[in-house]
């Protein structure tokens, strides 16, 4: 193996791949990166039986050849180069020799051959812009759980409909879900038939259909990939049985899918129109009142909400935190408000939760659809006059006691 290429391109390539080397490698060559010479340049790959990264970047291939070292050290090595210096990597008998300008480096060379082969690739079965899935996967997976307790809650689900991608995430506290527009390519996966209470001869071929286009993917994974692959170019998704890997022409990531039951949510969201009562306000004020009043929340403390009367004959929000001998806070904000709840009830949230679910919505003012104040309040975004009716977001409040 010998070859030239910028030192820019080079970082950005290793950057890539090592988000998949893993913390803890089971075995040592897993916390190495695969730099192998083709046909599209030097291909970097990295693997850890969960993740797999791969990208390819230009260069000026003198021999081909593939060597494996540590990525760790690859990694801190490329950050320091100078973005616009050549860097000439060379395979020297077990050392693989690293130089641009006068630094020089010599990084000794993992077994190639008990790296473990990366999947294949499985066949796209949609493309989207890369960008707008970013925008919906960040929206969704602020509700994911982060508690490995519970594996399935850890995972967004992702549903294809036709040409709508439906994604969903919950921790049982709340529940996002965002749909968005794709372009299907008509190859739908395999899959298997469930096993359970129906004889698999009785599993129409509609139900297997649409057990093939809903998949649950690490919330953790699916952030990272569609942040690092973002931009305005397509990125193509494609998933088997028990794998998926997003595409653009020059990366890849690949993750195993989970396992088990995600929680069914189509009934569970309220309709806006059973509401008791409706608050919009403008997100910009309401985050920055939650935060100056959860300043004297402690860990368990939430955040209440009630409707009052504003000076000017209108309506604005009241939101306080503490009570009795603890510091207490309140601050108010406009609203517009229609209904109300019984007696003017408070309803109270974990004042996190609720920034989360403000800072999701996207949009410059926010709708709360409340039935009553110990029910999931269902939250959507306004732009104007147009609800924003993409992305839905439910809250469980917190009851009170008193």
């Amino acid at each position: 193996m010998k070859l030239r290429l910028f030192a820019g391109p080079l970082a950005d390539a290793v950057a890539h791949v090592a988000r998949a080397l893993p913390a803890r490698p089971p075995v040592p060559v897993l916390a190495g990166i695969l730099l192998a010479t083709g046909e599209r340049g030097l291909t970097l790959s990295a693997f850890d039986y969960e993740v797999a990264a791969t990208t390819s970047t230009g260069a000026e291939i003198a021999d081909d050849g593939t060597a494996l070292v540590s990525g760790r050290l690859l990694t801190d090595i490329a950050k320091t180069l100078p973005k616009g210096g050549e860097v000439d990597i060379e395979l020297s008998g077990a050392r693989l020799l690293v130089t641009c300008g006068t630094a020089k480096f010599t990084l000794p060379t993992l077994p190639v051959e008990e790296y473990p082969a990366l999947p294949p690739v499985p066949d796209t079965v949609l493309s989207v812009q890369a960008d707008a899935l970013a925008d919906a996967v960040a929206q969704v997976t602020v509700a994911a759980s982060t508690d490995d307790a519970v594996p399935v809650l850890t995972g967004v689900q992702m549903v294809l409909e036709g040409d709508r991608l439906t994604l969903a995430a919950t921790d049982r506290y709340r529940f996002a879900v965002r749909e968005l527009t794709v372009q299907p390519t008509g190859t739908v996966p395999t899959a298997k038939p469930k096993r359970g209470r129906k004889k698999d001869t009785e599993q129409t071929a509609e139900e297997v259909r649409r057990a093939a286009c809903t998949l649950l993917v690490p919330a953790k994974f699916l952030a990272d990939a569609t942040k690092a692959m973002g931009g305005e170019h397509p990125i193509r998704l494609g998933w088997t049985e028990g794998q998926l890997t997003l595409t653009t022409p020059d990366h890849s990531f690949g993750t195993r899918l989970l396992e088990g039951e995600f929680p069914k949510f189509r009934g569970m969201f309220p309709a806006p129109a059973d509401a008791v009562l409706t608050l919009t306000v403008a997100v910009g004020d309401a985050l920055a009142a939650l935060k100056r009043v959860s300043l004297v929340a402690t860990a368990n403390t939430p955040a209440r909400l009630t409707v009052a009367a504003a000076s000017d004959g209108g309506t604005e929000l009241l939101l306080e935190a503490g009570r009795g001998d603890d510091a207490h806070a309140t601050d108010r904000i406009p609203c517009n408000a229609t209904g109300a709840l019984e007696g003017g009830a408070a309803i109270a949230f974990n004042p996190g939760y609720l920034a989360d679910a403000l800072k999701a919505l996207a949009a410059p003012e926010a709708t709360f659809h409340i039935t009553h104040q110990h029910k999931p309040v269902l939250l959507t975004g306004r732009a104007g006059d147009l609800a924003e009716s993409d992305y839905e977001h439910l809250l469980m409040p917190i009851r009170q006691d008193g």
